[in-house]
């Protein structure tokens, strides 16, 4: 088994997540949690790289030497995490519940 595998059959068992995407530079999707809907996967991918272009030329206009390589996305009841690497873009979405305090 190859590291990725290890790490994605790891995240399986983790608490609260709910789902995840590695999808190629194009937003085709390579891999996706067992029980998330092809459709499902296919629109974070869409989404999230639409969402990382954008990311991207904000950062390079703020700082041209500078890149986006990871965003954090917090929403009502998840959290959308997205790694940003050469020919990846891995999507992780967890569940989220604020503080009790």
């Amino acid at each position: 088994m190859s590291e990725v595998e290890e790490t994605l059959e790891r995240a399986k068992g983790i608490e609260g997540i709910e789902g995840y995407v590695i999808c190629n530079r194009d937003g085709t999707v390579l891999r996706r949690f067992p029980s998330m809907p092809q459709e499902l996967a296919e629109a974070y991918s869409q989404s999230m790289m639409e969402l990382g272009r954008k990311g991207r030329n904000v950062v390079r206009d703020l700082d041209p030497k500078n890149e986006l390589r990871y965003l954090r996305i917090r929403a009502k009841r998840h959290e959308v995490l997205v790694a940003f690497d050469v020919e990846f873009l891995v999507i992780i979405i967890q569940r989220w519940t604020a503080s009790s305090s």
